[in-house]
């Protein structure tokens, strides 16, 4: 009988209240579920892939006078660093980031200027664009982690614009494109833009995304 009487005296908007607490803390368990050996490799890997392309970026900016390259180096910029943000909750204390004089891509890429380093750096923008997508749409397929796999899902529309831009420069630059260029465009093309193009070398895509 107590408990009938005290039943009647609790809220419908407390028992909602409770239902949702209940809910979110649920949610937060499945943010926090530890991540595996594979999922720590991708989100590690990422990091050092976006500091590779922010690099890049920035590069372009400084030496390139195309306003698509430009504009696509900006976007660039700005999607990875906010990639590098929602990383860095998911996993704290991810590797530390190469320094831009360690990449020997940046290094030939250094000694270009005018149409060939924008073609060069377009090309690079499509090929690692490519890799990263195959990567990212692997991780959302095969990862157990609820936040790992929206973050990767939210990822990739922005990986693919770059891509399609990359893309379009190319395509822009007229004739005399060196071999890789012309197979850059021409693999992405056939995939998509979105489906594992393995350009020269084979590629693990959970092991080792890239």
């Amino acid at each position: 009988m107590r408990v009938a009487g005290f039943s009647r005296f609790v809220p419908v908007s407390f028992v909602l209240l409770c239902l949702t607490l209940g809910a979110g803390l649920a949610q937060a368990a499945d943010t926090t579920q530890p991540l595996t050996a594979d999922e720590q490799a991708f989100l590690n890997r990422a990091v050092n892939e976006n500091a590779t392309q922010i690099a890049m970026a920035k590069m372009a900016l400084a030496k390139s006078a195309n306003p698509r390259v430009i504009e696509l180096a900006n976007t660039i910029i700005q999607e990875r660093t906010s990639l590098d943000a929602r990383m860095a909750q998911l996993l704290p204390g991810a590797d530390a980031k190469p320094a831009a004089g360690d990449n020997p891509a940046i290094d030939r890429m250094q000694a270009l200027d005018g149409d060939a380093f924008d073609k060069t750096f377009a090309s690079s923008v499509v090929r690692s664009h490519c890799r990263a997508i195959s990567a990212y749409e692997a991780m959302k397929v095969t990862s157990t982690n609820p936040a790992l796999k929206d973050f990767a899902h939210d990822a990739i529309p922005a990986l693919r614009g770059n891509l399609t831009v990359a893309m379009a420069v190319l395509r822009s630059s007229g004739s005399g494109w060196a071999p890789h260029h012309q197979h850059a465009v021409a693999v992405a093309d056939t995939h998509g833009g979105s489906k594992a193009p393995l350009f020269w070398e084979p590629i693990s895509l959970v092991a080792a995304p890239w």
